[in-house]
């Protein structure tokens, strides 16, 4: 178990730093949200909205729309 909680600990803070170091979005843009997901155990480690002309190349793209 020890093991596992070190690797998920290392691939928290490599998600920290990947979302870090996206561009900021400004609340009215057109957005994406950036996703970074352990492909091992499914969990989220780390999301950010950026604006869509600067969204890194995706390999998944899900529509989510309002709440009317």
């Amino acid at each position: 178990m020890s093991a596992e909680r070190d690797r998920l600990q290392l691939l928290g803070a490599k998600a920290e730093e990947i979302v870090a170091g996206l561009p900021a979005w400004d609340g009215e843009s057109p957005a994406v949200l950036v996703t970074v997901v352990d492909p091992v155990t499914r969990l989220r480690l780390g999301h950010r909205f950026v604006p869509a002309a600067a969204a890194p190349g995706a390999r998944h793209l899900h529509v989510v729309r309002e709440a009317s």
